[in-house]
């Protein structure tokens, strides 16, 4: 027995925020010190870098949840299954809920709870959980309900990975720039057709660096201490990406 994917839907939100858009931006250095480069030779960098031009932010009245329910619908009606069988909802994300100009994620109940109560599902054997496992949350979950299926434990899965960065940046910090929101979502089931993860090898690397992405103070030295943003050592990230991953 593998598994196969049968539905998938995504959520993407309708404002758009464009690179030059950032034009504006007061960019500081770590210390608050100005940086010396205009915006413009910044965000082009930028580009040249990523490859990003543009990113999308959600709506000032949704929330994580909210994307990775409106992903999940369509990957139900997708698949054409009956969602009082899905066995397990895993929702993948880093930060959980989070409104507009708050300062303070919420994660209780879980995001998976939500989107199970959001799609009306009443069967209690249907498992809702979270996982907090960066950027390959989605890929972890749908191991993991590989895991399940390949048990006997489940026969449908849905997997979700929503996000909604765009809460938690700091607009004074130029990685703030790479940070956007929405939502895919994925239903798995058992099948016995050939395909199924060919292979995968996951790891975690903590011993130097646990704390490459981390939650800290704005860049700018006059806001509010006690109000954290998502901050990365961006270049690390980006060496350890190159020289590890295709390992």
């Amino acid at each position: 027995m593998t598994i196969k994917i049968t539905g998938t839907g995504s959520y993407i939100p309708e404002n758009i925020e464009k690179n030059e858009d950032f034009h504006q931006h007061e960019f500081l250095n770590v210390d608050g010190s100005q940086i010396n480069s205009p915006n413009e030779v910044i965000v082009e960098k930028f580009k040249d870098i990523t490859g990003i031009v543009e990113r999308r932010y959600a709506n000032d009245k949704l929330i994580a949840s909210d994307l990775g329910y409106l992903a999940a619908e369509k990957a139900i009606e997708d698949a054409k299954i009956d969602r009082e069988n899905i066995d397990y909802i895993i929702v993948a994300h880093n930060f959980g809920d989070v409104k507009k100009d708050a300062i303070q994620s919420d994660i209780l109940p879980c995001l998976a709870t939500r989107v199970k109560h959001k799609l009306l599902i009443k069967n209690p054997k249907c498992v809702a959980y979270d996982i907090l496992f960066g950027c390959p949350g989605w890929v972890e979950g749908t191991i993991q309900a590989q895991a399940f299926i390949k048990a006997g434990m489940a026969k449908k899965c849905l997997v979700i990975g929503a996000e909604t960065l765009s809460r938690v940046v700091d607009k004074h910090d130029r990685d703030s720039m790479i940070y956007s929101d929405g939502a895919g979502a994925t239903i798995i089931e058992a099948t016995d057709e050939e395909g199924g993860i060919l292979a995968h090898n996951t790891a975690s690397f903590t011993y130097d660096e646990a704390y490459y992405l981390f939650f800290g103070n704005s860049n700018n030295p006059e806001l509010d201490k006690d109000t954290r943003y998502i901050k990365m050592h961006g270049r690390k990230i980006y060496e350890f990406a190159l020289n590890n991953v295709p390992k």
